[in-house]
């Protein structure tokens, strides 16, 4: 038991995903693009940030903005945001007027710099890979991957974040609530670290890890394996569960409906001769058993 195959994905890199009605929003960690992926109908793309990244692998890893998260936005907004594990990766970009076909959609740049800077130093290396906003807060997911790093739930204040984007100011440390680390085990030596998160209606966020033997944050490494796990609306482990299978799981969407528990996920093969997959999975919301 466990994701089932849903579709391959004109993308290599997916890293966020968030489900809108029957459309499928993905953004991809080497892309400069949201891509839309009705459950019926032909794909879209809206372009986030102008230019084209380089297709030799290094130069690209070294130039592209690193989209490892997306979220809702109040309002209709969806919101990638960079994982600040560089310097070219402290930009977020917010997406308005979200259709299928994206022919309304408007794209601002956020300047998320001070922020980062501020996260940074709580951090061995930066590294934020999920995103999710429960009631007044907008969580960020910090991935623990790299030697003596750690993970952690990082809380903004949603109302200032809001306030400083309609002011057209850059996010800074001020919006910092508070951070919570966490420690999710290990699989075959190395340690799980978050890749993304969803939040239920009860305030309580499904996240999934995978952990990762690569020498910091930012080289690649063999994974050794993931999980999917549940904490409830105090940040307390609900449970956690083993995911079968190979794959770097990297975007969750999860929608809870009476006792069932429905997932879309994407996966991050880490080559771009192999395309990223959409899969899909049932489980227990109160044990994470597989449906």
């Amino acid at each position: 038991m466990g994701p089932t195959l849903l579709r391959s994905l004109p993308v290599s890199a997916a890293s966020g995903l968030v489900r809108l009605g029957a459309v499928s929003y993905i953004v991809a960690d080497d892309e400069l693009t949201l891509l839309a992926c009705p459950d019926h109908g032909p794909d879209a793309r809206l372009t986030l940030l102008p230019g084209e990244l380089p297709e030799a692998h290094a130069a690209r890893k070294a130039h592209k903005p690193d989209f490892e998260a997306l979220c809702r936005w109040p309002g209709d907004g969806l919101l990638a945001l960079g994982s600040g594990s560089a310097a070219t990766r402290h930009r977020a970009c917010l997406v308005r007027h979200v259709l299928s076909d994206m022919s309304s959609a408007t794209v601002e740049v956020l300047d998320l710099g001070p922020l980062h800077a501020e996260l940074a130093r709580h951090f061995p290396a930066l590294n934020l890979e999920g995103a999710a906003i429960i009631d007044e807060l907008l969580l960020l997911l910090q991935r623990g991957n790299g030697p003596g790093n750690h993970n952690a739930i990082v809380e903004l204040d949603l109302a200032g974040a809001v306030a400083a984007t309609t002011a057209g100011r850059p996010w800074t440390g001020a919006l910092v609530h508070a951070i919570h680390r966490f420690e999710l085990g290990d699989r075959g030596g190395a340690a799980l670290g978050f890749t993304d998160a969803s939040p239920l209606p009860d305030g309580s966020l499904l996240y999934i890890a995978a952990a990762e033997a690569s020498p910091d944050t930012y080289h690649d490494g063999v994974v050794t394996g993931a999980a999917i796990g549940r904490l409830d609306p105090q940040r307390r482990l609900q449970w956690q569960v083993e995911l079968p299978g190979p794959h770097k799981l990297e975007g969750v969407h999860a929608e809870q409906h009476g006792d069932r528990l429905t997932l879309w996920l994407v996966n991050d093969p880490d080559d771009r001769s192999v395309p990223a997959s959409l899969l899909h999975a049932r489980m227990d919301p109160r044990t994470g058993a597989w449906r």
